[in-house]
């Protein structure tokens, strides 16, 4: 897996993040300075695509709470989608899935977003 890049698509009132690569202190990092702009910019509602991130670890893990919990005080919602079956474990098993729902696709998560405050 090589450098981390991400794509971010505006769409309505929400953001999409599309990562692809490693998730660890680099791409957890340009995540969260993305999300600090389009929170800047007046965005509330995130959702994160893992598709193209198999691979998450433990300090990819500790930004994204910080991600959540930046966007929750902001009054808005993250949610994530296209994780791996071992992330979504391991998701549940930290306890982000009760601040961030996962979902198994992006349209998945776009009907949730859109029908969220």
């Amino acid at each position: 897996m090589g450098q981390f890049q991400m794509d971010v698509k505006f769409d309505r009132d929400f953001v999409i993040f599309y990562t692809n690569g490693y998730i660890n202190d680099l791409g957890g990092e340009k995540i969260e300075r993305k999300c600090e702009d389009i929170l800047r910019e007046g965005y509330r509602k995130v959702i994160v695509n893992f598709s193209e991130s198999p691979i998450i670890n433990s300090i990819g893990i500790s930004i994204l709470i910080g991600l959540i919990d930046r966007v929750k005080r902001a009054k808005g919602s993250v949610c994530f989608t296209n994780l791996t079956l071992n992330n979504t474990e391991v998701f549940e098993f930290m306890g982000l899935t009760q601040y961030a729902p996962v979902f198994p696709n992006i349209e998945e998560a776009v009907r949730f977003t859109m029908g969220h405050a």
